[in-house]
């Protein structure tokens, strides 16, 4: 018997795939429950939410503008290089080198610039602008080249107008809109710079979960919703420059900064420490990076890919489960309440969510399993439903449950497998930091370091969690082009 290697085949053995290596995953993974009263915890947590309370802090101004302030720099920055690299980004080096520095997580560069300015709005700002610069390079790239005009003449041409005209103007929309997206991103990755000290929202929603203030981190991440939700009418393009005018006024940019320091900070603390002994021994230095090979990298790679293929599985469920609650042509008027739920999970970063969920069932890998599960499994359930409310019907189409089986899933399943795709390099990307709380990823071993002041080994994991994103976006893409499915470019 011929087998017909067709679309539906291969979405068959990918999905397959992913299912049985999440379930096996699932089963090695430490998921257990080890708090003993998570009842209580998770009680006394809903109660802060029925009665949030924003009256008892004093610094909740400083927090929200720092939160914005920070986005509205960092983005203008990242935005601004973007365009500027993106018509580049066909070359080799230019492509690698934003491939490498959006691998390696906000955090991650706060915490090298942290050792270099301090608590500055310097270390806050560059560590959005440097990663969300190769995320708008690629992605105004793949824009541009969707242009109605012949890509050519903005590549060959060298002079601005025609760069201007031919290539930016007849793609504003979609780079406008993708922008206004990687805003809200960078609310959430202003948000979670707290987690280092930065005085952002962050900062205050961990000090008030972790004394059991509940009623005020509730009323923290009601604000940070209501910001999220209010972008719209609050992020207009005609006010951004205010704003980043406001935002270089406001923020204290003054550093702890001494040359002295930074020189021995680039040619001494992330060198080696091997190769700073009079006499360069390689048998030690063999044995130094061996030691780190088998004690860190391969223990923290190999958790932080069990966690988010994990991740991954209980992400494509809840997209499954999700989409439909957010779609008109599924409830009607009731998609207004699930596309509130996925605008809350979605809102949520998950290094949050993960600690909200440590503190009621207990340190495990299963808080941050469910954390991006929950985070990443709205995004796409979100898109899979304004994708499935743009699906073109019949006349006679079923309703309810069989529109659902028969109509829609099976149309906006490629765009599914194309964001489980997408999504799964962002879950990895998130693993490491979740290391941060004691989940050991390859985060949990550089923030130990960077604890213990090894900045030579914090580099040498940072440049491994680079590589390894790296190598996994390039499996990525050579499956979608396998599998011949759209860029969805606001995944």
């Amino acid at each position: 018997m011929i087998t017909v290697d067709t679309t539906a085949r291969k979405y068959r053995l990918i999905s397959l795939f992913i299912a049985s290596l999440g379930i096996i995953t699932l089963l090695m993974a430490d998921i257990e429950i080890s708090a003993t009263d998570p009842m209580d915890e998770l009680l006394a947590i809903l109660a802060g939410f029925i009665s949030p309370d924003l009256s008892q802090i004093d610094y909740l101004a400083e927090a929200l503008l720092t939160t914005v302030f920070f986005a509205v720099v960092g983005i203008s920055i990242a935005a601004t290089l973007g365009i500027f690299l993106a018509p580049l980004h066909h070359l080799p080096l230019i492509s690698h080198f934003c491939a490498f520095i959006r691998s390696i997580h906000e955090l991650f560069w706060a915490l090298i610039f942290l050792q270099m300015f301090g608590l500055s709005s310097i270390t806050g700002v560059l560590a959005i602008a440097i990663p969300y610069t190769g995320i708008f390079a690629r992605v105004y790239s793949d824009i541009l080249e969707q242009s109605p005009l012949d890509r050519r003449h903005w590549i060959n041409d060298t002079s601005l107008s025609v760069w201007l005209y031919t290539g930016i103007i007849p793609c504003w929309a979609a780079i406008a809109q993708y922008t206004r997206y990687r805003f809200e991103c960078g609310l959430r990755s202003a948000a979670i710079l707290g987690f280092i000290g930065l005085p952002t929202l962050g900062y205050y929603l961990e000090t008030a979960f972790s004394q059991g203030q509940y009623n005020e981190a509730a009323g923290l991440l009601l604000l940070f919703f209501a910001m999220i939700a209010t972008l719209k009418w609050w992020l207009n393009i005609r006010l951004v420059l205010l704003y980043l005018i406001a935002a270089i006024v406001y923020l204290p940019w003054q550093s702890q900064l001494e040359f002295k320091y930074l020189v021995r900070f680039i040619t001494q603390d992330i060198v080696p420490q091997p190769l700073l002994e009079p006499t360069l021994n390689l048998s030690h230095l063999s044995q130094w990076f061996g030691d780190l090979v088998s004690g860190q990298i391969l223990p923290g790679i190999g958790a932080s890919l069990l966690l988010s293929v994990s991740a991954l599985l209980c992400c494509g469920v809840i997209a499954l489960l999700t989409w439909p609650l957010a779609s008109r042509a599924i409830i009607g008027r009731g998609y207004i309440l699930g596309h509130g739920l996925l605008i809350v999970m979605r809102s949520t970063p998950e290094i949050i969510l993960a600690f909200v969920i440590m503190l009621i069932i207990g340190p495990s890998m299963l808080p941050a399993i469910l954390a991006l599960a929950l985070h990443n499994g709205a995004i796409i359930g979100y898109l899979l439903a304004h994708r499935a409310d743009t699906v073109p019907l019949r006349v006679d189409r079923p309703n309810g449950l069989n529109l659902w089986a028969y109509e829609l899933q099976p149309q906006i399943y490629p765009s599914f497998i194309s964001l489980i795709f997408y999504r799964f390099e962002v879950i990895l990307r998130e693993s490491a930091i979740l290391g941060m709380l004691g989940v050991t990823t390859i985060g949990f071993y550089i923030d130990s370091a960077f604890e213990a002041l090894f900045f030579d080994v914090a580099l040498i994991l940072i440049l491994v969690t680079a590589a390894l994103n790296m190598l996994v976006n390039s499996i990525s893409l050579r499956l979608r082009r396998y599998l011949a499915l759209d860029r969805i470019l606001t995944a």
